[in-house]
C-alpha cells in the first residue's frame, strides 16, 4: 500500500472509531499509529481531528452533494477527504487518487467511482456557504449552535468565538517538571509547568517520574490548594492521580495525602502509577458524594470535579458531539452535591479548592454560588464570580476553572 493511502485508511478507520463506536480520539490515534513513522502518524492526527472538529461542515458538504444512504466506511473516507480539501493544504488531486486507493484497501471497492466524483465535486465547488448569525458561527466553529449560543449568551460573541477558535488549534504538550533540568518552554505563573513541542528526548524523563504529562491548567490545580508541610490532604476524585502525585510532591512526605476515587480498578492504577514515582500516597475507593470520613478531618481538600470536560476540546474534540444541552446542568447537580459533602471535612482554618476542566456557568461558577469562594492568587487567567478561569484564548492551556474556598 503507497505511504499516503495508508495514512488516509488508517485516518478514516481511526474516525469510524470515534464518531460510530464511541472511542476516544487520544487513545485510538495513539495506539492505531504507534507503528507508523512519526510524519505519517502526525498526519493521521491532523487528519482525523480535522474530521471531528468540522464534522458537522464536511456531512452538509457530503449531503449537499449526495441523496442516498452512504456505507459507514465510504462515509468515513468521504470526511476524511472532504476534511483534507476543505481544511488543510492538501492538493485535491492526491487527496481524490488516495480516497479512491482507501476504498480498495478498506474492501468497498465498488464505491470508488462514487468517492472519486463526489470529492472531485468537491474540490471544483468547495464548501456550501454558511447561513448568517449565530447558527453560521456555530458551524464555522464546528460546535451545536445551542452550546455556542451558551457561551455567548454567558461570556459574550466575542469571547465565545474566541475560545472555541483557541480550542480547534493545535496544542503543545504540557509537562510538570518534578526533578532535573527545565524541559521546554515554561509556562508563566505556574510553578514547573513547562510546554514541549514532542516528547522525543522526553520519554526517559517520564518514565522515570522526573517529568509527569500534565496540561499547565491541571498543574495550577494543585498549586492553588497550597498544601504546607504537615497537612492532612484529601484527594476526593483523584484518579488517574496526577494531582495527587503533585500534592505529594509539595508536601515532600511531610504530611498525610489521602486519594479516593469511585472506581476501584482506576485507583488501583493510579495506585501502581504513583508509588512507582516514590509516592506517599493512601488509596481509597469512595464515592465523593457520600466521602467515608469524619467531619473536619482535614486541612486541605481537594474537589476535582468529573465535569463536560469541554476545556479538553482541543486533545479530545470528539466531547462536542457527545454532550446535550442538559449536560451542564446535570453536571453541576452533581458538582454541587460533591461540593457540599466535601466542606464538612475541613478542619477550620483550611483550604477547599474546586476545579473542573470545563468553562460552562452551570459547572463553574453556579456551582460554587454562595460559598464565599474565591479566585486563587499568583495564577494566570482570568476572574470569573468566585474564582479564575484558564483557558486556550486566554492561557494558552486547557480550560479550567479554579476557586479557593477558605474556612
Amino acid at each position: 500500500m503507497k505511504r499516503g493511502v495508508e495514512a488516509r485508511v488508517v485516518a478514516a478507520t481511526l474516525l469510524q472509531r470515534v464518531i460510530d463506536e464511541g472511542a476516544y480520539s487520544n487513545v485510538v490515534i495513539r495506539t492505531g499509529t504507534q507503528d507508523m513513522e512519526r510524519r505519517d502518524a502526525l498526519f493521521v492526527q491532523l487528519l482525523v481531528y480535522t474530521a471531528i472538529r468540522y464534522l458537522g461542515r464536511i456531512d452538509r458538504t457530503i449531503d449537499q452533494r449526495v441523496s442516498r444512504e452512504i456505507d459507514p466506511v465510504v462515509r468515513a473516507i468521504l470526511r476524511v477527504g472532504v476534511a483534507e480539501i476543505l481544511f488543510t493544504d492538501g492538493e485535491p488531486h492526491a487527496v481524490v487518487d488516495s480516497a479512491v486507493e482507501a476504498t480498495r484497501a478498506l474492501d468497498v471497492p465498488r464505491a470508488s467511482g462514487f468517492v472519486n466524483g463526489v470529492l472531485r465535486n468537491v474540490a471544483r465547488h468547495g464548501e456550501p456557504p454558511l447561513p448568517d448569525g449565530p447558527s453560521g458561527e456555530a458551524l464555522r466553529v464546528g460546535v451545536p449552535e445551542w452550546l455556542y449560543h451558551g457561551l455567548a449568551s454567558a461570556y459574550g460573541i466575542d469571547t465565545a468565538t474566541a475560545f472555541f477558535d483557541a480550542s480547534n488549534m493545535p496544542t503543545q504538550i504540557g509537562v510538570r517538571r518534578r526533578s532535573g533540568e527545565p524541559p521546554g518552554t515554561a509556562v508563566r505563573g505556574i510553578d514547573n509547568a513547562f510546554m514541549l513541542d514532542e516528547l522525543t528526548g522526553h520519554r526517559d524523563a517520564i518514565t522515570n517520574g522526573d517529568l509527569v504529562i500534565s496540561d499547565p491548567s491541571s498543574t495550577a490545580v494543585a498549586a492553588a490548594l497550597d498544601p504546607r508541610a504537615g497537612d492532612r490532604i484529601l484527594d476526593l476524585a483523584a484518579a488517574p492521580g496526577g494531582k495527587s502525585l503533585h500534592l505529594s510532591d509539595l508536601v515532600g512526605g511531610q504530611g498525610l495525602v489521602v486519594a479516593m476515587d469511585r472506581h476501584g480498578r482506576r485507583a488501583a492504577i493510579a495506585r501502581q502509577r504513583t508509588q512507582r514515582w516514590g509516592a506517599d500516597i493512601q488509596w481509597v475507593v469512595g464515592d465523593a458524594v457520600a466521602p467515608p470520613f469524619a467531619h473536619a478531618t482535614y486541612d486541605r481538600v481537594l474537589l476535582d470535579a468529573p465535569c463536560t470536560g469541554l476545556g479538553t476540546l482541543r486533545r479530545r474534540p470528539e466531547i462536542r458531539h457527545r454532550i446535550h444541552e442538559g449536560s451542564a446542568a446535570e453536571a453541576g447537580q452533581l458538582q454541587r452535591r460533591m461540593l457540599e459533602a466535601a466542606l464538612p471535612l475541613l478542619r477550620p482554618g483550611g483550604r477547599l479548592v474546586y476545579s473542573v476542566c470545563t468553562v460552562t456557568p452551570e459547572e463553574t461558577s453556579g456551582v460554587v454560588e454562595g460559598t464565599g469562594s474565591r479566585a486563587p492568587t499568583g495564577l494566570p487567567g482570568e476572574t470569573l464570580d468566585g474564582g479564575l478561569l484558564l483557558a486556550p484564548h486566554i492561557t494558552g492551556s486547557d480550560g479550567m476553572f479554579v476557586a479557593v474556598i477558605d474556612r
